[in-house]
Order: structure tokens, then sequence, then C-alpha cells
């Protein structure tokens, strides 16, 4: 069996399934799948974790992974992310943990379970997420069962905003698409202000300007400026895809981009699905 000093591998844990693959490369990064699985059928957030222990450690059987560093990319149903809003009278590294804690806590709908990571700062909201402490524990141990060196844990809704966020332009927002749902990233200094999470139906995906009208009422909803522009990427519907024209986009709103697509970890690591 051959050495795997020295290499890194990339896991993903998805809402329907987990990847597996070689990386090669450190400033321009490339990605070899070795293996992708799916979860059962109909699989909520209990069976999702029954079944991670073992589907993880077999996984990890199947490759000679012993001695290689790990890096895990963690989706939303795992990990999720929400925008904070710093106290209005409070600049203390103490008071944004706090703030931190507490907005966490709204969108996990737990108060405690999670582990929380975060890049305060005082000037406006910033972004947080949180990981269920069982995730982070197991990854631990499966890495010291299988003599890996686990490197990072990153949510998939940051590593697409920094694979992204450099494409866009002054009041436009990024909108990503994964499993029925668009989160709109609203960032009108190229800093995410809000999050919005949105489902939409098999219906919303057939039209093409439902995401740009959602994104309107949403800034009217949070008193900001609608987008310039809306930035797609992931798992768009064709309808979406098609940019609208520039005379009808000023009519009757914001214009729609499509970047590629990077909802999940096989797009965003350049791989077919």
């Amino acid at each position: 069996m051959p050495s795997a000093i020295g290499l890194r591998f990339a896991l993903s844990l998805g809402p329907h399934g987990a990847q597996l693959a070689l990386r090669s490369g450190l400033w321009r990064p490339r990605f070899e799948l070795l293996e992708s699985l799916v979860w059962p059928a109909q699989t909520g957030e209990a069976q999702r974790a029954a079944h991670l222990p073992p589907t993880l450690d077999a996984l990890l059987l199947r490759h000679a992974v012993a001695g290689s560093a790990l890096e895990v990319l963690v989706a939303d149903v795992w990990a999720p992310s929400a925008s904070v809003q710093p106290p209005a009278k409070g600049a203390t590294l103490a008071d944004l943990q706090a703030a931190t804690a507490l907005r966490l806590r709204a969108v996990t709908d737990a108060a405690s379970g999670w582990e929380c990571a975060s890049e305060p700062r005082v000037g406006g909201p910033f972004m947080a997420s949180a990981l269920r402490s069982g995730v982070l524990d197991l990854l631990r141990d499966q890495c010291q069962r299988h003599r890996l060196h686990l490197v990072s844990v990153q949510p998939l809704f940051a590593a697409v905003w920094n694979h992204w966020h450099g494409a866009l332009a002054p009041g436009q927002w990024l909108g990503i698409c994964s499993a029925g749902v668009l989160t709109l990233c609203v960032a009108p200094k190229r800093h995410v202000a809000h999050v919005r999470r949105l489902d939409f139906a098999a219906a919303h995906a057939q039209e093409p300007r439902w995401p740009l009208d959602a994104a309107k009422r949403e800034g009217l909803r949070l008193g900001v400026a609608a987008p310039s522009a809306l930035v797609l990427c992931g798992a768009v519907p064709a309808p979406w895809r098609n940019p609208v024209p520039a005379a009808l986009g000023a009519r009757r709103g914001p214009s729609a981009a499509y970047l590629g697509p990077v909802g999940d970890a096989l797009g965003l690591w350049g791989l077919q699905p």
C-alpha cells in the first residue's frame, strides 16, 4: 500500500452525502475525487448523525491516508452560518463574543452542543459559524484513529464566499443555491452584512425573475438598498442562469449574472458531480 505521508486530503460532509478527494498544489490547488458516498434517501438530522461515524471510519479505511493532512468542508446542515451585528455601545472582545453566542443560539435553536467561530469586527456586521460539538469530536477521533493531521474545518458557506466574493462589484449581492434553498449574502461594502435563506419551490425555479424579486423584497425588509445585481452560483435553476437584459433590469430592478456551479464541494473543487 502506498504511503500517504506528505499528502493532503479533502473531506466534504454535505446534506446528501460525503466526498473524499486528494488535493495537490498550493496556490492553485487541484482535486482528484477518490470516492463519493450518498446518504440513504429521506435521511434526517438524527439519521445523518447516526450514519456518520461508521461511514467516515469505513471511508478512511478504504484509502491510504495515514500520515497525511486532512481539510474538511462542512455543509450548512452541520455548520450553519449567520451575520452578527456588533453591540451599539460595546466594543470589547467580550461584548462581541456575547453577541456572537446570542446570534448563533437563535440560528441553531440550542443553548449548548455547538462550537462557535467568528472574526469579530466593531465597524459593522460580521460572519460567524457554529459546528455541532459531536461532529468536531468525531473528526478529531477519526483523525487520531487513522493517523491524520486535521488542518482545517471550514463551513461550506465560508468557502463559497471566500471563493467568489472578489468577483463582486460594489452594490452586488451573492446568491448561493443548494438543495432548494437560495442563500442571499447582502454585502453592500464587500463585507457580509446580512444572510437570508429562502426556500424556493419547483414553481419558483421556473420563474426567471423570482430570485431578483426575492432580493428586492429582502432589501425592503432589511432597510437596505436593493442590489445593483444578483450574482448567482451553485445549483442554480436553468431559468435563473440567463442574465436578465440590461434594459429590463433597469426597469424592474436588479439584474442577474451566473458564476458557476460552486454551491457544493464537487463544484468548489472543480469536479463534475
